[in-house]
């Protein structure tokens, strides 16, 4: 089937396209967490997803006035301390200097917060390719079908975490939420993969990709994400993102085949304790 066409205004810069990418991204954490304001930064915090760090991290940190980096660092802790759970990890605000920024970021390396980087990536041509249909392939929206989302949810936490009840419900939370449109696939009523759009208004992002280990490189990942796509089209997004590890190979040649390309790095400083 032919890939819908895509309408983008005029490229902005690389930097422009960073800040849309956290604008988005926060809105994927705050289906989880409510955004509180702190003197640092934004603080999402949820006692009920404690061990869920999409649930537990602030955001467009900074250091402003005479803030130190200890200070910052005492602020989350106390506030995160309040709420019940801790920090997993912070995020600092891409539009702030590095005088603001890099005396924290270091302050956080000393204190054994270790760096992540992931790759942003934005959809910068028009898909044209066609995507071959596979037989007995049923794609449906996933609140159809909770059991089904469940155990995907659970093979998907077991593989890439070990196993923990809280992402598994996590991830059902999500369903709950009218801006995210999310697709299951089944083969023979068997739960086989997973996609997600994310609306933050004319911005969309793709989420929770993932395909059953027994049924890979069969062709379903390009399915759904051309069916990602069409939803993308249908919500006339005028920009598009994905992330991804930099040294999933895989990942990053399915994304580039259909039009994505990295513009930036999301960086993040992680506890040594989240998952």
């Amino acid at each position: 089937m032919p890939l819908p066409i895509l309408q983008v205004r005029q490229e902005p810069s690389t930097a422009d396209l960073v800040r849309l990418f956290h604008r988005t991204d926060a809105h994927w954490v705050e289906q989880l967490s409510e955004p509180v304001a702190l003197e640092v930064g934004t603080a999402y915090a949820n006692v009920e997803f404690s061990e869920v760090w999409t649930a537990n991290n602030v955001r467009e940190a900074a250091l402003h006035g005479d803030m130190t980096p200890r200070q910052a660092v005492e602020e989350v802790a106390e506030h995160f301390g309040k709420m019940g759970t801790r920090c997993a990890y912070w995020v600092m605000n891409p539009s702030a200097s590095d005088a603001q920024t890099q005396p924290l970021i270091e302050h956080l390396l000393a204190s054994g917060y270790r760096k992540q980087i992931d790759e942003i990536l934005y959809l910068k041509k028009t898909p044209s390719q066609m995507i071959p249909k596979i037989a007995g392939l049923q794609i449906i929206p996933a609140r159809a079908s909770y059991k089904h989302v469940r155990m995907l949810a659970e093979e998907s936490a077991g593989e890439r975490w070990g196993g923990l009840e809280q992402l598994v419900e996590a991830h059902l939370r999500r369903l709950d939420n009218p801006h995210f449109d999310a697709l299951l696939a089944l083969k023979d009523n068997h739960p086989v993969a997973s996609i997600g759009v994310l609306a933050a208004g004319e911005l969309g992002q793709i989420e929770d990709v993932y395909v059953s280990k027994a049924f890979r490189r069969r062709g379903i990942a390009k399915t759904m994400m051309a069916r990602a796509l069409e939803i993308c089209a249908r919500s006339l997004f005028k920009h598009v993102f994905i992330v991804t590890e930099p040294d999933n190979a895989a990942a990053l040649g399915l994304y580039r085949s259909f039009g994505f390309e990295k513009v930036g790095e999301f960086v993040s400083y992680r506890d040594g304790r989240s998952s």
